[in-house]
């Protein structure tokens, strides 16, 4: 394997609080009734679009932005601060590092900000890139596969998407890429076999099992414990 592509939100990383707070702004903007953490946690991944005319069928174009709007407002200044790392990532992109094996996050979050949130949470420098959304535009999961395949300079059949919801599945498989659905984040077992991903890992240690030479020796009782 040439690349692995990892999402951000529910991969990588635990969000859900900065974004259930900046999912609560942008819903007050487009004039929905406030909703409850387990209402909320039905949209996470979901690009907000579709989030906001499942709860507003009627929503207009202008509606939208509005929304986007209030959402970037709010994450901008606190939403953005409010991550971790699930536990054993750091030691998976340390173990993915020494193999020198390329690690992309393909995210449909805006690039500036899933900069950040690596830049913030220190694995930069295990990282190659980041592929991300523009401000201005809303890529699909698709298009930002396609993208990475690109910069990486891989072959479809070289690389693997690693993510927890259906649109890392769906974006995959548009581009021939293999799709790996982790059960540790936001979707479930049930949504990512049906969006067809080849196969299913329920935690970080089984990700390593699968993808990572058990010969690297992991310099931590933690890491040891992780991968």
């Amino acid at each position: 394997m040439k690349a692995f592509f990892f999402d951000l939100d529910g991969t990588l990383t635990d969000s859900r609080t900065g974004l259930h707070d900046s999912f609560r702004a942008a819903i007050e903007a487009i004039g929905v009734m406030p909703l409850g953490d387990a209402e909320l946690d039905l949209f996470l991944g979901t690009p907000l679009p579709e989030m906001f005319r499942t709860l507003k069928a009627d929503i207009s174009q202008a509606g939208i932005e509005a929304g986007i709007d209030a959402f970037r407002a709010y994450y901008e200044t606190h939403g953005i601060r409010q991550n971790r790392a699930y536990p054993g990532v750091r030691e998976m992109l340390e173990a993915l590092k020494t193999r020198r094996i390329p690690v992309w996050v393909v995210t449909s979050k805006p690039q500036a900000y899933a900069e950040r949130v690596i830049r913030d949470l220190g694995f930069a420098d295990l990282v190659t890139d980041v592929v991300g959304a523009g401000l201005a535009e809303l890529d699909t999961k698709s298009d930002l596969v396609k993208r990475a395949l690109g910069e990486a300079g891989v072959a479809p059949g070289d690389a693997v998407m690693v993510g927890d919801r259906r649109y890392d599945v769906e974006g995959a498989k548009a581009n021939g890429v293999v799709a790996v659905g982790v059960t540790w984040g936001y979707g479930t077992r049930e949504e990512l076999e049906s969006a067809g991903c080849d196969r299913l890992v329920e935690s970080v240690s089984e990700f390593c099992q699968i993808f990572i030479d058990r010969s690297i020796v992991l310099r931590t009782r933690t890491a040891a414990a992780a991968c």
